[in-house]
C-alpha cells in the first residue's frame, strides 16, 4: 500500500472508485435508483490539483482516496478538514482506510491546522465507528443537504487532540 498525491492521469480511476465506494457504501442509506445512475465523470477533476489530494494504490491499482483542505465553514475557521476519505469496497476492513486517514491529518498538521473534522453521514454507522476508533468524536453540529431527492443530515466529528 502506498499513499500519493493525485495526479490528473488519476481521474477515471478515481471517478470509478467514488462509484464502486457510493454504491457499496450508502446501499440502503440512499435511494437506489439514485446510486444506481452514479456516473464517474461527477468526480472527474474534482479532486485534481488540489494540494491535500491523495490516493492510495496497492501495486498499479487506485484502491482508495483521500483529500483534507483548510475548513470550508466559516464557523470552523483556524480548523483543517477531511473533505472526502474513500476505499474500494473490497479494501474495506483491511487498514487502506485508516492510513489515508492518517495522511490527511498529518498533511494538515503541515499546514499549520491543530484541530481537524470531517462530517459522516448519521445514518452511516459503519463510518461514524471507523471514525471514532481513529479518535474523532461527534461535536453535535448537524448539516442536512439533499441527495437523490431525500434530506439527509451529516454529523461533524472533531479532532482536537492532534
Amino acid at each position: 500500500m502506498e499513499i500519493r498525491r493525485m495526479l490528473r492521469s488519476d481521474e477515471a480511476e478515481v471517478g470509478r472508485l467514488y462509484v464502486k465506494s457510493w454504491q457499496s457504501g450508502y446501499e440502503g442509506l440512499l435511494p437506489q435508483d439514485y446510486l444506481d445512475g452514479l456516473e464517474d465523470w461527477r468526480w472527474n477533476s474534482k479532486f485534481t490539483g488540489l494540494p491535500g489530494s491523495f490516493v492510495i494504490t496497492d501495486g498499479d491499482k487506485i484502491v482508495g482516496h483521500s483529500c483534507a483542505r483548510p475548513s470550508a465553514d466559516e464557523a470552523m475557521s483556524g480548523w483543517g478538514e477531511v473533505w472526502t476519505l474513500y476505499v474500494l469496497p473490497e479494501y474495506r476492513g483491511k487498514g487502506y482506510g485508516r492510513m489515508p486517514l492518517q495522511n490527511s491529518v498529518d498533511w494538515l498538521r503541515e499546514q499549520g491546522f491543530e484541530r481537524v473534522y470531517l462530517w459522516a453521514l448519521n445514518t452511516n454507522i459503519r463510518a461514524r465507528r471507523f471514525y471514532e476508533k481513529q479518535g474523532f468524536r461527534e461535536n453535535g453540529d448537524t448539516m442536512s443537504c439533499e441527495i437523490g431527492g431525500v434530506t439527509v443530515t451529516d454529523l461533524r466529528y472533531i479532532n482536537d487532540n492532534m
